[in-house]
């Protein structure tokens, strides 16, 4: 698994309706993620970091941003980080353990394990907890396996990407997808699905020192991009070396 770094953010109240970041480059530019929408992340790894942000942050008050619910992870990409999610929840002064204990992560090693856990698996637990925030780490990849055939991984991705759109309308939820930098052709094909089914997406790309935030889509806010500015990390970085309160 590749280092998890986070970049130097300050985090704000939040003046921006919606389950917010509190980062204010970030919200600025998205504005607050509302109930309903379909969110894709693709490009670094900063994808993730966010998407895991979120994780957190949506257990706060609304009053503070979040959504003041439990999440739902399914883990696609199988690079869930609890030490990230106890370490931010430091940071905004929530108990780590309680916070962990508030996701219900889903891991999927296969494709057709993805598939039944969206399609069937993810209604009979929204059903239970009530969430407000699903988020599924690196949608694509488990599609990208040779046993798969390509028109099959077609089909049944553009079957999932719409699920997931039609899923976020019903409950009224916010569901959070990221794509982690395509690694082949045909995982950059099935973004566009992704895109195409897509309420918000940003795509995000590396750079030293920095990471550009680029908004592809969004239902009211012009397509623009900003720049979040941190420090690389050491051999083991803790979170708060690039995160200030």
């Amino acid at each position: 698994m590749q280092n998890l770094y986070a970049p130097a953010l300050i985090f704000l109240q939040p003046s921006i309706s919606g389950l917010t970041f509190s980062v204010e480059e970030l919200d600025n530019l998205l504005g607050g993620l509302r109930l309903g929408e379909f969110v894709v992340f693709r490009g670094s790894w900063m994808c993730h970091v966010l998407s895991e942000l979120l994780c957190v942050r949506s257990q706060l008050p609304y009053a503070e941003g979040g959504l003041d619910s439990t999440v739902v992870f399914i883990d696609g990409g199988n690079i869930f980080d609890p030490y990230f999610i106890s370490e931010t929840a430091r940071q905004f002064s929530l108990n780590p353990e309680e916070t962990l204990m508030n996701i219900w992560i889903s891991r999927a090693f296969t494709g057709y394990q993805l598939t039944a856990l969206i399609t069937e698996e993810l209604p009979k637990i929204l059903d239970q907890n009530g969430s407000r925030l699903v988020v599924i780490s690196d949608i694509a990849t488990l599609y990208c396996d040779p046993d798969i055939g390509a028109m099959e991984a077609k089909r049944t991705f553009n079957h999932i990407t719409r699920s997931l759109w039609e899923l976020a309308k019903q409950r009224n939820i916010i569901l959070v997808a990221t794509s982690l930098s395509a690694q082949s052709e045909r995982k950059r094909r099935l973004e566009h699905y992704l895109l195409g089914r897509a309420s918000v997406a940003a795509k995000i790309d590396a750079g030293n020192p920095h990471e550009k935030i680029t908004l592809e889509k969004h239902p009211f806010k012009p397509m623009a991009s900003v720049k979040l500015f941190f420090n690389e990390p050491g051999d083991q970085p803790l979170l708060e070396d690039f995160m200030e309160v």
